[in-house]
Parts: C-alpha cells; sequence; structure tokens
C-alpha cells in the first residue's frame, strides 16, 4: 500500500488516497483501499499525508493479525452470519426484543490501534481482557460519562453487554500503574501528526473536587474553581498544542497553588519528556505570578502569560490607561492598539481591543441590571442580603444607618472599570520590536481559548468531575481514563476537519454514534434471533468515513447471543469505505 495523491487541472485541491497494487492474471491495477481527504492548502495536504502513512501502518497491522488469527475476524464464525436469501418468515411472527446502541464501540475499536492504546498493556490473557475492557470504558465515556455503576446499568440496558461494575474497580486497580504509559502513548500520538516536534504548548490549570471532606496526599482543601469550598480537591494541569491535541497532564495535591504547578509542569516536562527542544509556552494570567517565571528562559524555553495589569504599581496603571501611548495594531475584524512596557527581564505587551471592550461593557451592564433590580426603588440594600454571584458586590460602597450597614451602587468604581474595557495584557520575554512580533505574540495568547475548551470537553462532555473514588490509585486511573477518551475525541474531530471538512463538537459526535444502533427482531415461531442495523444519519456517515468504517445495513442473523454480548473482543476493522 501506498499514498496517492491526485490533482485536478481545473481546482488547486489536491485528493489523497492509499491504494495498492493488485495483480490479475499479468496485468497490474491500482486499486484504491481507503479515501483519505481533499487538501485545501500546503498544509492540510502534508497532514493528510502524514495521517494517510499512519492509516497504512494500522491496516497492515489488522491484515497482519488477521492472518494469523483468521477466526476472530470472519464474523460467520463468531457471534453471527449472513441470512440466506432463501429464508423466508411471516412478519406477524416477528418480535422486535430490544435496540442496541453500536455506534461508540465501533469507532473506539477503530481508533483503539490507531492512537497506540493497545500498547498500554501486554499480550497476557490477563492484559488481553484488560484491553477489551478498555475499550469498551472509552467507549462509554465517549458516550454515556457517569459513574461506574451507570456505566455499567448503560451497558446492560443499551449496548447488550454486560460489564459489572466490581470489574470497573478492579480494572482501576491495574490501569493506574500504566498512567505514565498512558501519558507517554498519547503524547507520541499527538507528535506522529505534527509537522514537527510541538514549538508552542499552552497549559491550564483546573480544580477536580471530590464527593469526600477526607483529606490524603491529593486530596486536600484548597481553592475551588468550582465553589466547592467544603469538599476536598485535586489540582489537574493539562498542556496541549494550540489546536487543542493533548500533550501532557500531571496531578497536584488539591491545596498546591495554581501559580506553582506551571513550575514544577515545566520541571517535570523538561527532565523527562523534552530536554533539548525549544518552545513557548502559553498560560493565563493565573500563572504570571509563579516564582521564577523570568527562569524558563535558562531551560531553553520562552513564555507568553497572561499580566494581571489591575494589580501594577499606580505609575504602570497610569501609563495603561493613556491612550496616547498607544500604536495602532487593527485587523480585519477588530480594531486594535497596542503599547510595549519594557523590563530588565521581559515585558509587557498591553493590547486593547474594541470588540472585547464592547464584550466587557455589555457583561457589566447585565451585572449592574440585576443588582438594580435587587436594589429596588430605594437604590440600597442591607448587609445580610449582599451576595457576591458574579461579582455584583464590587459595584457596591457601604454606608451606616442606625447601626446598620447599607450598601448602595458605587458609581466611582463602575466608573474605574469601564476605563479598562478592552484592555488586558501579557508578560513575555520573546522579541517585541515590530509589529510582527506583537501579533506573533498576540496570536499565541489567544490561542488559549483551545485549552479553555479542552477543560470544558473534559468536565462537562466526559464528566471528569465530581469524583467519586477515595483511593488515590483509583482517582489517578479515573483520570488517565477520562484524558484518553479526550484524546480520542480530539483525534476524531482531527479526521472529521481533515478528512471531511468538517468541524464537530463533542455532543454533536456523540449524538450521532448513539444514533448508530440495531434492531434485534426474534422470529418466535422458529426462535432464530436477526440484527438490522439502522441507516447511518448524515454525521455519523461522515465520522464512519473519516475512520474508514464500512456500514452494512443487510440484516444479520444472531448465532450466538453471548458472544455477541462480549462482541468487543471480536470487534476489528471489517473494510473500509468505498472513495
Amino acid at each position: 500500500m501506498f499514498v496517492r495523491t491526485k490533482s485536478s487541472p481545473n481546482s488547486p485541491r489536491k485528493t489523497v488516497q492509499i491504494v495498492e497494487s493488485v495483480r490479475n492474471g499479468k496485468s497490474v491495477s491500482q486499486k484504491i483501499v481507503q479515501y483519505i481527504g481533499v487538501a485545501q492548502d500546503d498544509e492540510s495536504l502534508q497532514k493528510l499525508q502524514l495521517l494517510a502513512r499512519q492509516v497504512i501502518v494500522e491496516l497492515e497491522e489488522q491484515r497482519k493479525a488477521a492472518s494469523s488469527q483468521p477466526e476472530l475476524f470472519e464474523l460467520e464464525h463468531v457471534y453471527e452470519k449472513a441470512v440466506d436469501d432463501s429464508v423466508t418468515v411471516k412478519v406477524r411472527n416477528l418480535q422486535n426484543e430490544s435496540t442496541v446502541v453500536e455506534g461508540p464501540m465501533e469507532a473506539v475499536e477503530r481508533m483503539f490501534s490507531y492512537l497506540g492504546y493497545d500498547r498500554v498493556f501486554g499480550n497476557s490473557t490477563r492484559e488481553a481482557g484488560h484491553r477489551t475492557l478498555l475499550k469498551q470504558l472509552i467507549a462509554g465515556m465517549l458516550a454515556r460519562p457517569s459513574s461506574k455503576l451507570g456505566l455499567s446499568e448503560w451497558f446492560a440496558s443499551a449496548c447488550a453487554t454486560d460489564v459489572s461494575e466490581d470489574r470497573m474497580y478492579r480494572f482501576l486497580d491495574a490501569l493506574h500503574k500504566k498512567e505514565d504509559r498512558i501519558k507517554q502513548v498519547v503524547r507520541q500520538n499527538t507528535e506522529d501528526l505534527l509537522l514537527a516536534r510541538p514549538t508552542l504548548m499552552l497549559f491550564d490549570v483546573t480544580t477536580l473536587h471530590n464527593e469526600s471532606q477526607i483529606e490524603d496526599n491529593l486530596r486536600k482543601f484548597g481553592f475551588s474553581k468550582a465553589n466547592k469550598a467544603n469538599e476536598t480537591q485535586t489540582v489537574l494541569a493539562l498542556a496541549t498544542t494550540p489546536d487543542g491535541m493533548p500533550l501532557w497532564y500531571e496531578l497536584f495535591p488539591g491545596n498546591t497553588y495554581e501559580g506553582d504547578t506551571l513550575r514544577k509542569f515545566i520541571d517535570t516536562w523538561r527532565r523527562e519528556e523534552y530536554p533539548e527542544s525549544k518552545g513557548v509556552i502559553v498560560a493565563d494570567s493565573a500563572m504570571s505570578a509563579a516564582a521564577g517565571l523570568t527562569d524558563i528562559g535558562s531551560l531553553n524555553l520562552n513564555y507568553v502569560v497572561g499580566a494581571r495589569l489591575k494589580n501594577m504599581s499606580k505609575a504602570l496603571k497610569e501609563k495603561i490607561l493613556t491612550p496616547s501611548l498607544y500604536t495602532d495594531l487593527s485587523a480585519e475584524d477588530d480594531t486594535l492598539r497596542y503599547q510595549v512596557i519594557r523590563r530588565a527581564k521581559d515585558n509587557i505587551v498591553v493590547v486593547y481591543s474594541a470588540n472585547r471592550a464592547r464584550h466587557d461593557a455589555k457583561k457589566r451592564e447585565r451585572l449592574l441590571v440585576a443588582l438594580k433590580k435587587k436594589l429596588g426603588k430605594s437604590g440600597e440594600i442591607k448587609s445580610s442580603s449582599v451576595q457576591s454571584k458574579k461579582g455584583r458586590a464590587r459595584y457596591l460602597k457601604s454606608t451606616t444607618d442606625e447601626n446598620e450597614t447599607i450598601y448602595v451602587l458605587d458609581e466611582e468604581k463602575i466608573a474605574q472599570d469601564a476605563q479598562w474595557d478592552g484592555i488586558y495584557g501579557m508578560v513575555t520575554d520573546l522579541p517585541v520590536e515590530k509589529i510582527g512580533d506583537i501579533r506573533e505574540i498576540l496570536s499565541h495568547y489567544r490561542s488559549l481559548w483551545r485549552i479553555e475548551e479542552s477543560f470544558r470537553i473534559s468536565k462537562s462532555g466526559l464528566k471528569i468531575r465530581p469524583i467519586f473514588h477515595s483511593k488515590e490509585e483509583r482517582i489517578r486511573a479515573h483520570i488517565s481514563l477520562v484524558y484518553m477518551a479526550y484524546a480520542c475525541i480530539r483525534h476524531l474531530q482531527m479526521r472529521l476537519k481533515l478528512t471531511q471538512n468538517v468541524a464537530m463538537s463533542v455532543d454533536v459526535i456523540r449524538e450521532a454514534l448513539l444514533s448508530v444502533t440495531s434492531s434485534l427482531i426474534r422470529d418466535k415461531s422458529t426462535g432464530v434471533l436477526y440484527r438490522f442495523p439502522k441507516v447511518l444519519s448524515t454525521n455519523a456517515a461522515r465520522i464512519y468515513r473519516s475512520l474508514g468504517i464500512r456500514h452494512s445495513t443487510s440484516p444479520t442473523q444472531i448465532t450466538s447471543m453471548a458472544k455477541y454480548r462480549a462482541r468487543s473482543r471480536y470487534l476489528r476493522g471489517e473494510g473500509v469505505p468505498e472513495s
């Protein structure tokens, strides 16, 4: 098999295919094995060609395994067979017994070896069982993220698959021993998709609360971003590429100061993973207080970190709020101005954005509308009724009336806040001599939305929190499992973008995979059980095409319900879609 790139004389776009030569007697013809996608530009062409080479490796491994264990790949000898055309049934004798969700497992099965997850466990019988359960749990996390009990019930009710809660917990005890291996496998797979080693790394931190008030080495009370002050927590640090592809993660005790995590993370990262590489670390303003931030340069790294402008000296704030000190940096979609505040070891780049100014003003106005509604006609509120929800209290000032504290609107504070509309800053040790330098720094910093989106995927889409486990080993295993599911989602989104030129959110992907079902219908007169696959939805068809999965809607006969329930151990790539 080899990669073929075809171009059309009437279009600048190029098609990437996987092709193999087939001999028919004395003649040799070329057969398209899999259509990969259409390149929109040179960069996407390189990425598609790289993806195609990875798919070739995957297909060759599947063929090798199929030739050594053909019985696992011939479904007629496992749990189902084709329905003979001569078979006739009476409709009145047919009974729909259940509808089974098959999409999540089929997608994960196809991506499992591609992502390198088959290398997490060894080849013993026990570890082969671990691999099967790992596939099921990743599929469950993608489709119905919940507690282990919830997953077990969903597998039984929706997937006709038996996965007990106890088995999951025993598996977590084995998975936590593979934490470092999982990080390395995911990182390597991300690197394989890059045209070079990552030189720009996004970094952010969040807190994961536990359903527990008992502290240990990992679970600690600390500042909670989820306002769960009465529960212990763990701090999760995540690093991704600018596209949101996962590079690494670390867990810290729940009382770890957020600013300290960056330095600790980089120390581990540079020592164990990237001792020689150069690159730029991008993080939000919470990291600007990290001790020794400027020493990152000694590690052959640069940084772009959000600046806390309002915490700076009075002289600097006056400079920041002086419009005449700014230089035009306008883009097509925004009015931008900037100024550079030079320091000994790094510089502060301050930017004003008209779009952001409008956003800040609208956000403040919404807060004031809600606050004025609470103040009522009197324009004041008693101290017992003051709430800091959504930052409303910062727009109030207190007065004393008959030994009771009364709060009214602080018009001066509101006016001061308005001066900062649209203004934000970055601390960086990168060059700031040319407008091109400023644009590059701004581009780096703006890419942080990707890692913020990554946390939303992990926390909301994959339900990484709350954590119900009490043992540190199982907490770590839970995080590893969610991290693998997150990597699976990101790689699937990347494939969809490259091969189908379509962007899909986690929710859309989940809905599409859940729609891939089969109806199990029994002939009451003969006892024969038939499987009728549902026609794919538009989005499901796109996902299947991107993964090279052929979906047949032809009915089959289930020959072993027990093996069908355990089908994840038998599933393999039966074919690829036609181009």
